[in-house]
C-alpha cells in the first residue's frame, strides 16, 4: 500500500551503481536493506517498487535481493497486492521512546492509541527534502482536519517550515460535479484560458508554496485531476489551465483526507506518491481513557462559553463513553453543546456557578450505545479555569524506572519487585491522584476483584500505584516482559491467576501494559496468596452476581484465595458458559483433584465440556449455597486430602455429590434412561438396596451420556463396570452396556450375571433381578405416573404405538413396546409439569429423514397434544426419533406385509 517518493535530487544521491562480482551483489543486497531500514522509520511496510524506486533498480532485481534478505531472516514479507516488507528487528525496542510533541500534544490519544500515527507524521514532516506527503483516512468526524492543523502547527514549532508559512485548506467535494473549476483552483489559470479569464489567477499549489495544501474529501478528486497532482508530487513542477509553454513550481507538504478506501477511490499510481497512511480511530473504538478525555475537553469548551463550573452526573459519563456515535467527536461536540444549553435553562439553579448536567438533558436525542454495565459511580466536575492537559514527565520516569529494574533484574524474584513497586508508591504518597473518574472506576474494580472475591483486604496499598501506573500506560520491552511473565507463571500461579482477572475485569488502555501490570501485581500480592494450596475449587451459578458474592465470602472469611467462581446471568448460553470455564481452568494445575460446585443439575454437564483441561480427579457437587461452599473452602484450607473431602461431601451434605474419575472414583454403573433422571434414580436405589456401597452407582442424564458415547473416550470409562440404559448404544462404544429391556430376555438376565459375579452371591443377584422385572413390568411403569390416570394414558399410548407400527411396518415385541409405553407416558406427564422446560425445546431435524419422522409424529401424537394441552417440542421428537430408528433399522424386527 506505501509506496516512497524520493525527488531528483535524492534518487541522483542514492542511485544504485553497477559493481562487479560478489562484492556488487553484497552491496547491492546491502543497500536494500539500509533502504529498508530507512524507509520503515517512516511506514509499518513498504512494498518492494518503493525501494526499487529510491535506489533507482528494477523490481525484479530489487525482488531478487529482498528474496535473500527474506530467506536470512532480515526482513519478513507481509502478504497482499501489493506484497510488504518489514525489517526484522534484532534487537528489543526501547520501550516509551520520549518524543517532543509540541502542537501534535493536543491530539488525544498521542501517548496512547494514537501514538504510531503521531510517529508516522513527525516522521513525514522531519523527512528531508520537502517531507512526505500524508494520506489521513477515518470515518467523518474522527478529527481528520484538525489533526491536519496540527501536523501544520508542529511543522511551523519544530521549525520545518517558517512561521508564517500558509495552509490552505480545499474540499474536493464542493467542486466535485465541475473538475475544470476544481482544476484552475487547484493549478491556477492564465488570461484567456477559457471564457471569463480575464486576467491571470493563482492557483492554491503556488499559495501554499513553502507550507502545506489540505485536500479534504481527496475521493472526491477526478482521476484527471489526481494525474495532475501526482506529476506536481514527483517534480514540484506544475501548469496553470491555459500555459502551453512554461512550468510554474512550488514546495508544497500535501496532506489529503478521505472516508472512503483509498485502494477503492484511488488510482494506483496516485496512491504510491503518498507514502504515509495514518488512520485515525472512530470515537466508540478509543479506549476508555481517551473518550473520558473527549469528553472532559468538550465540556470544558462549554465552561468556558458559559463562564460557569460544570458537574456532569455520573449515568451521564456512563451514557457518553458507550455511545456509538454516527458523526463520531463532531455528533459527540453537538450533542453535549445541546445538553448545556438545555441545562443552563433549568430553574432554579442551586449555585449560581455551577451547571448540573443529568441525563433528562439528552431527552429527545436519537442516542445508540453500548451496554457495559454501570462503570462509574462519581460525577465528573469540570472547572472552567481547569488544565486539560497533564504533563507526562512522571510517565516516563515511572516507565524509566520499572525498565531500569528489569534491565538491572533479568530474572526479578517476587520480593524485589515488590520493593520496587513499593518505592515508588512511597514516591507518590502526598501527590494528588489525576483522572479521578477513571480512578474511582479502577479503585472500584479493585477492591471488588482483589480485595473482596479473592479475599486478599490488606493488599489496598497498592491501589494507588497501580492505577498510576495504568492510566500512564507503562511498558517495557517485550523481553523484558516475557522474562518478568515467565518467572510469575513458574512460582506464583495462584498470584497471576488473581491478578489476571483483575485485569479482565478492568477496561484495556493498552493490552501490553495490562500485560506488565498484571505481572508485577502478581508478584505484589504473592505474599498474600498461599502458592502451596493444592486443590482447585470453581462455584458456577446462574444469577449476575450469585456465584461471585459467594466466592467474595468465602475467600473473605478464610482470609486468603480459595475458590474461584462463575456467574451465569440469565441471558448467558451454556457455550459462552463453557468458554468462560475452560479460560478459568485452562490456568489451573487440577493434577491433585477439582472441585465443581453448581447451583442447578443442568450445569453438571460443564465437566463434560472442561474435562480435557484437567488432569486429575473431580469432586462434582449439586445444589451450591454459601455454607456447603465455605466448609469445601476450609477443608482446602486445612489440607485435607482430596479423597476425604469428596467422602465428606458424599456423607455430610444434603445435597447431590458425584466423585468422578471418569465417572466415578473405584467400579461403577452408569444409569442413563432416555425418560429422565427420575427412571435412572429409581433404578440407582435399587441396585443400592441390594449391592451397597460395594459399587458406586451414577445416575446421569441421557444428553450428557450421548455426548460421551459419541467422544468413546475410554480413559472416562476405565472404572466402569457397566452401562444401563433405555437405549441400545453404538457397537463402536466399547465399554460393555445392555438396555435395560433386555435384562427381561434369558440373554439379558445371564450378563447382567456374570457382570455381578464378582460382588454378589446368587441368592443376592435373584434378589435384585427380581426387583429389576417387577419395577420393568406394566405396573411399575404405572407406579412412576404422579398425576396421570395410568390406565386411561396406557390404552392412548398403546393407539400411538399401534400407529408407529402401520406406518413402519414393523411389529414390535412385548420388550419394546415396554419401553415406548414407558417413554411416552412419562412424556405427556413431563410437559404438562413443565418438567422438562429446562431441555433444548427448538431441535430441528437434522436430515429428512428426522424431518419426515417429525412431521408424522406430529400428526400420530395430535390427540395426546389436544387432550392434555401440550406440545410436543424438537427435543421430544428427538428422543423418539431415536428409538424409533434403532427399531426400524434393526434387519431383526418382524416386518407387517404394506
Amino acid at each position: 500500500m506505501f509506496s516512497i517518493r524520493e525527488n531528483a535530487t535524492l534518487n541522483r544521491k542514492k542511485a544504485f551503481k553497477p559493481e562487479q562480482g560478489e562484492c556488487a551483489m553484497v552491496s547491492a543486497k546491502k543497500r536494500v536493506l539500509d533502504t529498508l531500514t530507512q524507509l520503515t522509520e517512516q511506514t509499518d511496510a513498504v512494498t518492494t517498487m518503493a525501494i526499487a524506486e529510491v535506489l533507482a533498480l528494477s523490481r525484479s532485481v530489487t525482488s531478487h535481493y529482498l528474496s535473500q534478505l527474506l530467506a536470512e531472516q532480515k526482513v519478513k514479507k507481509i502478504p497482499g497486492r501489493p506484497v510488504r516488507w518489514q525489517l526484522i528487528q534484532t534487537t528489543p525496542a526501547v520501550a516509551n521512546t520520549p518524543l517532543q510533541l509540541h502542537a501534535l500534544q493536543k491530539i488525544i490519544g498521542a501517548n496512547g492509541s494514537q501514538l504510531d500515527n503521531i510517529r508516522k507524521c513527525i516522521a513525514a514532516v522531519k523527512y528531508p527534502n520537502g517531507g512526505l506527503n500524508i494520506l489521513l483516512t477515518g470515518k467523518s468526524g474522527v478529527g481528520k482536519t484538525y489533526l491536519a492543523h496540527r501536523i501544520y502547527n508542529y511543522a511551523k514549532e519544530t521549525q520545518v517550515i517558517a512561521t508564517d508559512a500558509p495552509l490552505k485548506v480545499l474540499n474536493c467535494a464542493d467542486y466535485a460535479n465541475n473538475p475544470e473549476l476544481l482544476s484552475s483552483i487547484l493549478f491556477g489559470y492564465i488570461k484567456g484560458a477559457f471564457t471569463g479569464a480575464l486576467h491571470n489567477k493563482t492557483g492554491l499549489l503556488q499559495a501554499a508554496d513553502g507550507g502545506y495544501l489540505l485536500l479534504d474529501e481527496i475521493h472526491r478528486l477526478s482521476g484527471e485531476n489526481q494525474e495532475k497532482l501526482f506529476t506536481f508530487m514527483d517534480t514540484g513542477h506544475f501548469r496553470p489551465i491555459g500555459e502551453n509553454q512554461r512550468d510554474s513550481s512550488a514546495s508544497v507538504r500535501l496532506i489529503l483526507a478521505t472516508t472512503e478506501d483509498p485502494q477503492a477511490v484511488l488510482l494506483d499510481t496516485f496512491r504510491r506518491r503518498v507514502p504515509v497512511n495514518v488512520h485515525v480511530s472512530p470515537y466508540e473504538d478509543r479506549p476508555l481513557d481517551e473518550r473520558l478525555a473527549f469528553i472532559r475537553t468538550l465540556f470544558h469548551d462549554e465552561a468556558q462559553r458559559f463562564e460557569s463550573n460544570l458537574q456532569i452526573k455520573p449515568d451521564v459519563v456512563q451514557m457518553l463513553t458507550q455511545l456509538k456515535p454516527v458523526g463520531n467527536v463532531g455528533y459527540l461536540k453537538n450533542l453535549i453543546k445541546v445538553a448545556c444549553a438545555r441545562a443552563n435553562t433549568r430553574e432554579p439553579k442551586a449555585d449560581a456557578k455551577l451547571m448540573v448536567i443529568t441525563l433528562a438533558d439528552f431527552e429527545g436525542e436519537d442516542i445508540a450505545f453500548h451496554d457495559a454495565g454501570q462503570l462509574f459511580s462519581t460525577p465528573m466536575t469540570i472547572a472552567q479555569n481547569m488544565p486539560l492537559h497533564l504533563p507526562n514527565d512522571q510517565q516516563q520516569v515511572d516507565a524509566s524506572t520499572i525498565q531500569h529494574f528489569l534491565t538491572t533484574h533479568p530474572h526479578p524474584t517476587a520480593a524485589a519487585s515488590r520493593l520496587m513497586i513499593q518505592n515508588l508508591a512511597a514516591q507518590h504518597r502526598h501527590e494528588p491522584i489525576q483522572r479521578p473518574i477513571l480512578h474511582s472506576l479502577h479503585q472500584r474494580f479493585y477492591n471488588q476483584v482483589v480485595r473482596h472475591r479473592f479475599g486478599l483486604k490488606s493488599t489496598s496499598e497498592y491501589e494507588a500505584i497501580f492505577f498510576r501506573l495504568y492510566a500512564q500506560r507503562v511498558v517495557v520491552s517485550d523481553e523484558q516482559l516475557k522474562h518478568l511473565q515467565q518467572e510469575v507463571a513458574n512460582n506464583y500461579p495462584r498470584s497471576v491467576h488473581v491478578a489476571a482477572r483483575f485485569y479482565t475485569s478492568l477496561p484495556i488502555l493498552d493490552r501490553n501494559s495490562h500485560k506488565l501490570l498484571a505481572a508485577l501485581l502478581a508478584c505484589c500480592i504473592s505474599e498474600l496468596v498461599d502458592e502451596k494450596i493444592p486443590l482447585r475449587c470453581l462455584m458456577v451459578a446462574h444469577g449476575s452476581r450469585t456465584a461471585t458474592s459467594i466466592q467474595s465470602v468465602v475467600n473473605q472469611l478464610c482470609g486468603t484465595y480459595l475458590v474461584d467462581a462463575i456467574d451465569m446471568p440469565i441471558d448467558t448460553t451454556i457455550d459462552q458458559l463453557i468458554v468462560e470455564a475452560k479460560n478459568v481452568v485452562d490456568a489451573f494445575d487440577t493434577a491433585n483433584g477439582f472441585i465443581l460446585l453448581i447451583d442447578m443439575g443442568s450445569l453438571s454437564q460443564l465437566y463434560r465440556q472442561i474435562k480435557n483441561a484437567l488432569n486429575g480427579d473431580v469432586l462434582v457437587i449439586n445444589n451450591l449455597t454459601t455454607a456447603t461452599a465455605l466448609d469445601v473452602a476450609l477443608k482446602i484450607q486445612s489440607r485435607l486430602p482430596f479423597d476425604q473431602i469428596a467422602e465428606h461431601a458424599r456423607n455430610d451434605y444434603a445435597i447431590s455429590a458425584q466423585y468422578f474419575e471418569g465417572f466415578a472414583k473405584g467400579q461403577n454403573i452408569v444409569i442413563s434412561c432416555m425418560s429422565g433422571l427420575g427412571i435412572s434414580e429409581k433404578l440407582r436405589d435399587i441396585f443400592q438396596e441390594v449391592l451397597g456401597q460395594q459399587i458406586s452407582l451414577v445416575t446421569m442424564d441421557f444428553s450428557h451420556l450421548q455426548q460421551s458415547v459419541r467422544a468413546n473416550d475410554r480413559s472416562e470409562f476405565e472404572s466402569t463396570l457397566l452401562v444401563i440404559t433405555t437405549t441400545n448404544l453404538p457397537k463402536s462404544f466399547t465399554i460393555p452396556n445392555i438396555n435395560i429391556y433386555d435384562l427381561l430376555t434369558p440373554d439379558g438376565q445371564v450378563f447382567l450375571h456374570d457382570v455381578l459375579k464378582p460382588y454378589v452371591d446368587q441368592p443376592t443377584f435373584d434378589d435384585l433381578y427380581n426387583r429389576i422385572v417387577r419395577f420393568l413390568s406394566i405396573e411399575g411403569v404405572t407406579e412412576r405416573l404422579s398425576f396421570l390416570n395410568p390406565s386411561v394414558i396406557i390404552q392412548e399410548v398403546e393407539t400411538v404405538i399401534y400407529k408407529f407400527e402401520h406406518y413402519y411396518h414393523v411389529k414390535l415385541d412385548g420388550k419394546i413396546k415396554l419401553n415406548l409405553y414407558m417413554h411416552i407416558s412419562l412424556m405427556v406427564e413431563r410437559l404438562m409439569t413443565g418438567a422438562g422446560a429446562t431441555q433444548a425445546n427448538d431441535l430441528t431435524p437434522e436430515n429428512t429423514q428426522e424431518q419426515e419422522f417429525f412431521d408424522v409424529a406430529k400428526g400420530i401424537c395430535k390427540p395426546l397434544e389436544l387432550k392434555y394441552h401440550i406440545d410436543i417440542n424438537g427435543y421430544e421428537l428427538s428422543l423418539l426419533y431415536q428409538l424409533f430408528q434403532a427399531i426400524v433399522s434393526d434387519g431383526d424386527t418382524p416386518r407387517i406385509d404394506s
